[in-house]
């Protein structure tokens, strides 16, 4: 309860009036406890309410104590007592009356009360001369919830719109009287199991979800095409066709890890996203492997197989030296794209060769084999030179690449508060 000294001429009618009027609130809230906020020259009034309580309400006051703002007029110095005191006792129910007291401390009792997500009322009833009539008296409650989940809101779409995902819905999740919360949250939770690579959650979520801006319904439509493409794949189609199926569902799959990598970036996560370019170079060679009919990441290369494509290729060895006792060839990234230069790929090798420094870093990061960070120019370049490298090596198949990355990328939505 914020204390002052009374309004009006009249002193004494003053001083009546604020005893009247705080009393009133002690009877109507009957408080376990109170804190009266008080200014030195205020102080001495919390005896006359209690007082007031005993002679004019019939009711003892509660236990209370004080907590004196030696300034009353300094906004900043009323605000930083009343919210420490909110906040310490905030595992009780508090509510905040601010029937007096000067305009700043009702103020700041008004602005915790909406940080706080605290009841603030003051008394009020029929008025004379702008002062309430003895006897009329009712409390009015506010509840700043509204305002309060509205800031929050508009605080969630600021994370969504900085890609954190997790910390947007968390905000969403305190809300609870805006209508459109429910919207937002089924729009957050598809992006956040989306940007975890769930793409059969995501699309869950975004399936029916609304379109908030521009770029919902192509994410949309992009997650269906996927998930369409890895059902089509489980089904009994010739092994030239799920080949071509495979390769266009790898694709797909490139194309998202080269926008989750960027988004990285964007964030300063650069190890994060040298690990994310680094699959993306590897699921490259082996999208490219796929227009041979190799299946390099749901299925095997076997030797036997193999050397019937190679057949005109005299040295076959390496192959064969990387064979099990079962005829399968594991080979590292590098084999990779020399296999596709042997395939007749022109300039498969070089590919490698120029990507090769990049990765090499990537190997010595702190979240692969060595200890040293990447920095955030190494990792633009990275992208730049995996994306030319990827566009310029898929220039031959029947997919729109760039089409498929803006397809993918995710949207920006409207904040009024950005």
């Amino acid at each position: 309860m914020t204390v002052g000294t009374g309004i009006g001429s009249d002193p004494a009618d003053a001083i009546d009036r604020l005893v009247r009027s705080c009393s009133f609130v002690i009877q109507s809230y009957r408080p376990d406890h109170l804190i009266y906020f008080c200014s030195p020259e205020s102080r001495s009034l919390v005896s006359d309410i209690e007082a007031g309580c005993r002679e004019i309400r019939g009711i003892d006051p509660p236990p209370s104590e004080i907590c004196l703002i030696e300034d009353a007029n300094n906004f900043s110095r009323c605000f930083d007592l009343i919210y420490g005191v909110c906040v310490l006792f905030q595992e009780f129910e508090i509510v905040i009356d601010a029937s007096s007291g000067t305009r700043s401390m009702t103020m700041a009792a008004s602005i915790v009360s909406f940080l706080t997500r605290n009841t603030v009322t003051h008394v009020t009833g029929e008025k004379q001369g702008g002062l309430v009539i003895p006897g009329t008296e009712h409390m009015k409650e506010m509840s700043l919830f509204a305002a309060y989940d509205r800031l929050r809101l508009h605080q969630a779409i600021d994370q969504f719109n900085t890609n954190h995902f997790g910390s947007s819905l968390g905000l969403l999740s305190g809300i609870s009287t805006i209508p459109e919360r429910d919207t937002y949250y089924a729009l957050f939770h598809g992006y956040y199991s989306w940007d975890k690579l769930n793409y059969t959650e995501a699309y869950r979520y975004l399936e029916h979800a609304d379109d908030l801006a521009e770029g919902v319904s192509h994410n949309r439509l992009f997650l269906q095409n996927l998930i369409e493409l890895e059902s089509k794949c489980e089904n009994g189609y010739s092994k030239k066709e799920q080949c071509r199926l495979k390769q266009e569902k790898y694709l797909y799959v490139l194309v998202d890890l080269l926008n989750n990598a960027r988004r990285r970036i964007e964030d300063e996560r650069y190890d994060d996203a040298f690990a994310r370019l680094y699959r993306v170079v590897e699921l490259l060679s082996q999208v490219l492997l796929l227009t041979w009919n190799i299946d390099d990441i749901e299925g095997k290369i076997h030797f036997t197989e193999l050397r019937k494509i190679l057949h005109e290729k005299k040295d076959i060895s390496l192959y064969a030296r990387r064979a099990d006792r079962n005829g399968v060839i594991r080979i590292g990234l590098r084999s990779k794209f020399m296999l596709l230069d042997d395939l007749g790929m022109q300039g498969a090798g070089e590919y490698y060769m120029h990507l090769e420094p990049f990765l090499r870093i990537r190997n010595d990061s702190i979240l692969a084999h060595g200890l040293t960070p990447v920095h955030g120019d190494a990792a633009h370049t990275m992208w730049d030179e995996v994306f030319t490298v990827t566009r310029d090596a898929c220039k031959g198949l029947p997919f729109d690449l760039e089409h498929l990355l803006l397809q993918s990328a995710y949207p920006q939505l409207p904040n009024p508060m950005s």
